[in-house]
């Protein structure tokens, strides 16, 4: 894995870009073999191997799964744009084996870290950890942090030439990187490309996202301003902290109705609605009911169906919000390999149409001005 990386195939070259950005960290030479299983190239260490280093050094299991699925994202996008001149039938073979590769690193992901999730498994939840659940809403930094954040953020900006903006949709983050222009004190001037125009796409409205700010701790809410066929003026607003940091686990909105039936304090509640999942917790709908079914911290169990399969899962609550005459709560899980392989699989068949859907979408209006 010593040649330099300019030789490279093109996609090994992308794919190796999305883990440097995602996973930051001064040991190289595990990334660089990383991204030759992601390619599917000949490799001399073992996957396993180079899992375990990377879990030794404090990267979990969502967090791999997840820069795996935006991997496994730009490997299919290159099938989904017609680049090949192979028959219909051949590309979708070949699109099967892509899945079924991805399919394979995501078990190898998930069965190296099965000794952290056992040992997680036997950690005891302290009643000090509820005082830190994590909040639906965000709120704005003030004026002063702001400023300072701004500050740092342009310096660093300017000095690398390199922004990193994202977006979510349907609880998917979508990422760009573009070239920085120029900084003003409440502006950005950066050259778009396709990624920058599917993160705005994926917003209802096509005129918000989010940039993420130096120490990455922090974010920026962004909209567009004057567009060119050179440039797309960024316009700053709002600073607060990042959406990325509180979202821990990879999830999804559930595309089907799902029921459950959850247990609290020896009460079973029935017809509860399975809203979204992810590899560490799980979101709920409680309808009809006039108070919380519950309270923060206590133990929950909650049973469900996915693709025929029997899940009993349990855990506790994290959170319960009142809204439009129904009770919303988010579950944390107690680690249990079993239950967390079927919902890894399942958010990540959502998330593949999910990615169909997103390169469907139309530019914007406020961006139907720029030439790729």
């Amino acid at each position: 894995m010593s040649s330099p990386i300019f030789k490279k195939p093109i996609l090994y070259q992308k794919i190796l870009r999305a883990l440097q950005d995602a996973l930051i960290c001064d040991y190289p030479s595990e990334l660089q073999c990383l991204a030759a299983h992601v390619c599917n190239e000949k490799v001399d260490r073992p996957l396993n191997g180079i899992l375990t280093t990377l879990y030794h050094h404090g990267f979990t299991v969502p967090q791999l799964l997840s820069v795996l699925l935006n991997c496994e994202s730009i490997r299919m996008s290159r099938l989904f744009s017609g680049y090949s001149s192979q028959p219909v039938a051949a590309q979708y073979k070949e699109l099967q084996q892509v899945i079924q590769h991805f399919n394979d690193i995501q078990e190898e992901v998930l069965e190296v870290g099965r000794g952290y999730l056992l040992q997680a498994e036997a950690t005891l939840f302290s009643e000090d950890d509820v005082d830190h659940t994590e909040r639906m809403v965000m709120d704005a930094v003030d004026d002063g942090e702001r400023e300072e954040v701004l500050e740092v953020s342009l310096k660093d900006w300017s000095r690398t030439k390199k922004l990193k903006v994202y977006n979510f949709f349907q609880g998917v983050p979508v990422y760009a990187t573009v070239d920085v222009i120029s900084v003003q004190e409440h502006d950005v001037l950066i050259r778009p490309n396709s990624d920058f125009l599917k993160v705005f796409s994926s917003h209802t409205e096509g005129n918000s996202a989010y940039a993420i700010c130096a120490d990455e701790k922090e974010q920026v809410k962004i909209s567009i301003g004057e567009v060119t066929a050179e440039f797309v003026q960024i316009i700053l607003q709002e600073v607060a902290q990042s959406l990325l940091n509180c979202r821990k686990n990879l999830g999804v909105r559930m595309n089907m109705d799902v029921f459950s039936d959850i247990k609290v304090r020896g009460k079973s509640i029935k017809k509860v609605m399975l809203r979204d999942i992810s590899l560490a917790g799980l979101g709920l709908t409680v309808p009809n009911l006039d108070k919380e079914p519950c309270r923060t911290g206590e133990v929950i169990e909650c049973r469900f169906e996915l693709s025929g399969r029997r899940i009993v899962a349990h855990g506790w609550v994290r959170w319960v919000v009142v809204m439009n005459g129904e009770v919303r709560l988010g579950m944390e899980l107690r680690p249990h390999i079993g239950v967390q392989q079927a919902l890894q699989k399942e958010v990540f068949n959502i998330q593949r149409k999910i990615i169909v859907q997103l390169n469907d979408l139309d530019v914007p209006e406020a961006l139907k001005a720029v030439v790729l």
